[in-house]
């Protein structure tokens, strides 16, 4: 009898580690669609001497409906894995309304708040410092959804925020142009938070 239960538990703990690697892994993919989203706006970028507004408007709005339809898709993978292990995991709408909200408030002060106090700096630089402050202000709303909603400290993403936070107090000293150092400081937080989901994911498949 104490021998069945042992193996019980040792099977019920392989189970929640299972589980909890296929959250972070979840979540990694989430920001690598993010990272490649940002990394195709850079390419598209490249392709213009100066890239009016309403397509920059318009890119992003577009991918924020092709993320939030990819991560409903996920989420459902997700559901059904639970269920299958005979677990459950509750649909919360509050959940998903804090993260589009978090999208849509750092969009708004991101490409039109911040960017309209700041007219006396040059162009390049108020569009770094708005596409900086409106990942940093999207990713730091998750970070809280997160947090608030799932109950759920997610360290893996704080790369995600801090990383565009601080590029924005170092954009007066470097010596490339904004925008691409914009991009780059975007991507390595972006990267890094996916590493860490995954090292996390990793670490649970003992």
């Amino acid at each position: 009898m104490e021998q069945n239960i042992i193996e019980l538990k040792k099977t019920l703990e392989r189970i929640e580690e299972k589980l909890i690697s296929a959250g972070k892994i979840y979540s990694a993919i989430q920001f690598q669609i993010w990272l490649v989203v940002m990394l195709l706006y850079y390419i598209i970028l490249a392709l213009f001497h100066s890239i009016p507004w309403q397509l920059t408007a318009s890119y992003w709005l577009s991918a924020f409906v092709l993320f939030s339809y990819a991560s409903m898709k996920i989420w459902k993978r997700m559901i059904n894995l639970f269920k299958s292990y005979g677990g459950y995991m509750e649909k919360k709408p509050s959940f998903g309304l804090g993260m589009a909200l978090s999208w849509i408030f750092g969009a708004v002060m991101g490409w039109m708040i911040i960017p309209a106090t700041l007219l006396q700096m040059g162009v390049e630089k108020i569009s770094a410092i708005g596409f900086l402050s409106f990942i940093g202000i999207s990713v730091f709303g998750m970070f809280l959804t997160f947090f608030y909603f799932a109950k759920s400290l997610e360290k893996e993403m704080i790369p995600a925020f801090l990383i565009p936070a601080l590029a924005i107090a170092s954009l007066g000293i470097v010596t490339i142009e904004s925008m691409i150092y914009a991009g780059f400081a975007v991507g390595f937080g972006f990267s890094l938070t996916v590493l860490a989901y995954l090292y996390t994911a990793f670490r649970a498949l003992r």
